[in-house]
């Protein structure tokens, strides 16, 4: 009963409309970062295991700084670091090394997020891909639909884009996920609705969305039904991992993951997601919206992080799991034949 009365309150709190970047709070700049180790189902202590995921362990990242929160999309890192944004133009960066306080933690204003006549939706940043060899980011934004380009330092943008489809999505509804592929293509998922029902618009960029001459073509996605997609990363085999979320009542936040081929994209074409996994309560679920995947002693592993909407209800959950999943040989590193149209 408590944890539906909490839901209830929960989504009551989210139907108020936010103003972010703007909340009422005392200033703090403390860059450290703590950790509190969870389990995955309070009521079934032993359990470890929700469809092709195994629990492995799961934090609660907790911070003083002003601008913790609100982390919208995760990047693993070599070295058991990790990088996220937020939707307040925050860039969250640490390491773990243990299980109560993160390492080399900082919390910093993203380039380009605050300044003369920036504003929330300059800067709510939604998504994040990254390219191994050169170490470059790029970061996708909803507010006014965009797409920038970083250095490995993130010291500064070199490169913005707003293409010309993203602004035919809804408002705040912009890139919501944004996917580099091996083979240096990339793909953007928005968060609103295509023009059928339950369909949400996406693009499949030629290249670095940045750099002039890459095209886009559309397409688009079908999540499992009442969920929307908020982050995808690409799987060592190819198929895309795809972290897709919902809000309802009585159960609060629960997530889905479901696997997309991108040799399947084609121009108009509508992708549906094979479900592998389902996060609802009691396992331990938030508002689930950044994915990424690493390799570990021979597994595939994903971490999920959550998005606390800086609000005192909800968490920053940083979650850990082995990929139980029957993987395809790894593909050459070439152009899928759904890309072929591109370019």
């Amino acid at each position: 009963m408590l944890r539906r009365l909490l839901s209830v309150v929960i989504l009551s709190l989210l139907a108020v409309p936010m103003i972010g970047g703007h909340r009422v709070h005392r200033e703090n700049r403390t860059q450290s970062i703590g950790l509190r180790a969870l389990q995955f189902d309070e009521t079934q202590p032993k359990r470890r295991r929700a469809g092709s995921l195994i629990f492995l362990k799961a934090w609660e990242l907790t911070s003083d700084n002003s601008d913790f929160g609100g982390i919208s999309a995760l990047m693993a890192l070599p070295n058991d670091r990790f990088v996220g944004v937020s939707d307040a133009g925050t860039l969250v960066g640490f390491g773990l090394s243990n299980n109560q306080t993160a390492n080399r933690p900082f919390i910093a204003a993203m380039p380009g997020a605050v300044g003369r006549n920036v504003g929330y939706i300059d800067r709510d940043a939604e998504s994040i891909a990254r390219d191994p060899v050169s170490g470059q980011f790029w970061v996708g934004y909803e507010g006014k639909h965009a797409i920038r380009r970083f250095p490995a330092s993130f010291a500064r943008v070199d490169g913005m884009i707003r293409p010309k489809p993203m602004q035919y999505w809804s408002k705040n509804s912009g890139t919501e996920a944004l996917v580099r592929l091996k083979n240096g293509r990339f793909i953007a998922f928005s968060e609103g609705s295509g023009p059928r029902d339950r369909e949400f618009s996406a693009l499949a960029f030629s290249g670095d969305p940045v750099e002039p001459g890459t095209s886009a073509t559309p397409f688009y996605y079908r999540p499992p039904s009442g969920y929307k997609a908020t982050d995808a990363t690409q799987l060592p085999d190819g198929r895309l991992l795809i972290l897709n979320r919902r809000v309802s009542i009585p159960k609060g936040f629960t997530a889905k993951l479901t696997l997309v081929d991108p040799n399947a994209i084609r121009r108009d074409a509508t992708l549906t997601g094979q479900v592998i996994a389902t996060l609802a309560p009691p396992l331990l679920v938030d508002n689930m919206e950044g994915i990424s995947v690493t390799q570990e002693e021979g597994r595939t592993i994903v971490w999920m992080i959550s998005d606390n909407n800086f609000m005192i209800l909800q968490r920053t959950l940083l979650m850990k799991f082995a990929l139980d999943l029957d993987m395809k040989k790894p593909e050459a590193d070439r152009a899928a034949p759904g890309f072929e149209s591109l370019d």
